[in-house]
């Protein structure tokens, strides 16, 4: 059955109001786990994983949603490595552990906490679906502005559930790590306040650093793309995007060239694991 099916879509409209959140949690993960073993449900970027990531190593993956890169970091890291996965809302948090239940990720923490600029309590607004399900992977805590200049996929949702969420700032979270050399993010425009929250964590680490990038989002926390490139500028980072036909991570030179997509930050440090596919101009330029 396809991710997205006449008949997955069926279901959600006319089964999961009867199922309640239980049931309706359960059929989710077995579904998003069969997609996600057979590669239904990926990105391109996936495709880095296996190059940024090594055996043995301890990664990070910030709103881990349905664990769709928590498989592909477990699978990376091996046996004696760990993925550290947060993810803060309640009804997404028990999903996703039922899919590392699944999949056979025991190498997977999963922390019912979000990551921010500090350690507490804070409102999230999750859109809901037609049928009244959780639409979980939209989950934000900034306003959305997304009637000026957001995508289609993105459009401002009719209805909202609120829900209390714990967050922390990862410098304080966080045990001593002897390394940290990779961390996926995903948090729908607050993502430049988990790096602040994280900052003595990532001048100690450097970690290679793949995040989606929503402009609109950032906006609705007042921020500007400016910001947010600005905080890894300044530590010596450069800005890339991965052209999935070349196979090659290219140089973005501009924040006027950012859309909406997936970027990564990429520490001269850390070039190695990634120096195979950089493209020639960022290899002569870095």
């Amino acid at each position: 059955m396809a991710s997205n099916s006449l008949a997955r879509r069926v279901f959600k409209r006319v089964l999961a109001p009867l199922m309640g959140d239980r049931g309706y949690r359960y059929v989710q993960a077995a579904a998003k786990s069969w997609d996600i073993r057979r590669g239904a449900f990926t990105e391109p970027e996936v495709a880095l994983v296996a190059l940024a990531v090594r055996p043995g190593d301890t990664v990070l993956d910030i709103g881990a949603n349905l664990g769709m890169y928590c498989y592909h970091l477990s699978k990376a890291v091996g046996p004696s490595g760990r993925v550290v996965a947060f993810e803060p809302v309640p009804f997404t948090y028990q999903t996703l552990r039922i899919v590392t239940r699944l999949l056979g990720l025991r190498n997977v923490e999963v922390t019912p906490k979000g990551c921010s600029d500090h350690t507490g309590t804070v409102t999230f607004r999750v859109p809901l679906q037609s049928s009244g399900a959780l639409m979980t992977g939209q989950a934000h805590l900034g306003s959305r502005v997304d009637e000026r200049g957001g995508s289609e996929d993105h459009k401002t949702w009719e209805a909202t559930k609120e829900v209390a969420c714990e967050v922390v700032a990862l410098d304080d979270f966080l045990p001593p790590l002897d390394d940290l050399p990779f961390l996926k993010i995903d948090i729908e425009g607050a993502e430049l306040l988990a790096f602040r929250g994280a900052e003595k964590t990532i001048d100690r680490h450097r970690p290679t650093v793949l995040l989606e990038i929503y402009p609109w989002c950032l906006e609705g926390f007042g921020l500007s793309l400016n910001d947010l490139t600005g905080f890894f500028h300044a530590k010596g980072y450069g800005l890339y995007s991965y052209d999935p036909r070349a196979r090659q991570l290219e140089s973005v030179s501009s924040v006027e060239a950012i859309r909406q997509g997936n970027y990564v930050f990429l520490h001269p440090s850390r070039r190695d694991r990634l120096a195979s596919i950089l493209d020639r101009q960022s290899a002569v330029t870095s």
